[in-house]
């Protein structure tokens, strides 16, 4: 190729590049500022818009996810529950992003703008972000929400006061039968981040026969986020009732360390769960667990049940 024609190409690229950014951000075009980001939620809550175009603006502009999450919750009045319900799963997309990219500088003013204040109530829009965006998210990028809770809150005593307070609210709102059901499973979500003595007896009150499946899934989701020796126990004792779906999230709590994984393989020996439960993908890490006891365990337990 010539450089008289590299060049050509060239400023081709850069007329086409300013022709495209002056078209609107919905096209593609990542914004940069608060009054980008107000525009974009206008554009995200329109409803008149294809679905796919909203989440890509979301996907297109990670660097803006407070601003966008602010603008998306400007001007809802607090009465209004059914436009907070049609801005929240917008809310919950713009949020569970941020909660798996699991950065500090991203989460901790997400996390201080979202709990409320003490001598306000948890809104069902901050229930939704707190536990189904980032605790939720920071789960689905392998990482332990107690963990990254704590560095957020380091060094801020007033948010930290805060955040105990949101415990027990979010304790309240889990077991309140008149909220939508989806957001108390996003406060079960947000108790898997306190400790077991304080709400392990309340998110296994839900593991229980007959509990609805979404406030199921939300208890074991939290308790697999959740650190105590008691936790697999607990989601093991209901796994004959669990729905399809709960078992493979409740198997998946289960692998997330080595000693959960070794209360799995007592599980598996005792029957309570079955080999054929367990899929391919899961035997596949028990066998090739890189802990040696685990992985010896396992084969042992597969070849007897081979026999």
């Amino acid at each position: 190729m010539s450089r008289n024609h590299t060049s050509n190409l060239l400023v081709f690229w850069i007329l086409a590049t300013s022709l495209h950014s002056a078209s609107s951000p919905a096209l593609g075009q990542a914004a940069s500022s608060p009054t980008d980001a107000a525009t974009l939620a206008r554009q995200i809550l329109d409803d008149s818009r294809p679905e796919a175009d909203r989440k890509r603006i979301i996907a297109d502009n990670p660097q803006l996810s407070l601003p966008l999450l602010k603008a998306l919750v400007a001007d809802m009045p607090a009465a209004d529950s059914k436009e907070e319900y049609r801005r929240i799963p917008w809310i919950w997309r713009v949020t569970v992003a941020a909660g798996k990219r699991n950065q500090v500088e991203e989460l901790k003013p997400i996390v201080d703008f979202c709990v409320p204040p003490v001598n306000e109530p948890l809104r069902d829009w901050q229930a939704v972000v707190l536990g189904g965006g980032v605790i939720n998210g920071i789960g689905l990028s392998g990482g332990w929400p107690d963990e990254r809770i704590r560095a957020i809150a380091a060094g801020n005593p007033e948010l930290s006061q805060r955040w105990k307070r949101l415990l027990k609210e979010a304790a309240v709102m889990a077991d309140n039968p008149k909220v939508f059901k989806g957001t108390r499973y996003d406060a079960l979500r947000i108790l898997g981040v306190d400790t077991w003595n304080h709400r392990g007896a309340q998110l296994f009150r839900y593991l229980v026969k007959g509990v609805d499946d979404e406030l199921q899934q939300g208890a074991i989701g939290g308790l697999s986020d959740m650190r105590s020796p008691c936790v697999a126990q607990a989601i093991v004792s209901g796994f004959s009732h669990y729905d399809p779906e709960n078992r493979g999230f409740a198997l998946k709590a289960l692998l997330r360390d080595r000693d959960r994984t070794s209360v799995l393989l007592e599980a598996v020996e005792a029957g309570t769960v079955k080999t054929a439960d367990l899929g391919s993908e899961r035997l596949a890490l028990l066998i090739n667990n890189p802990d040696p006891s685990v992985r010896e365990r396992a084969r042992q337990l597969l070849a007897r049940g081979a026999d």
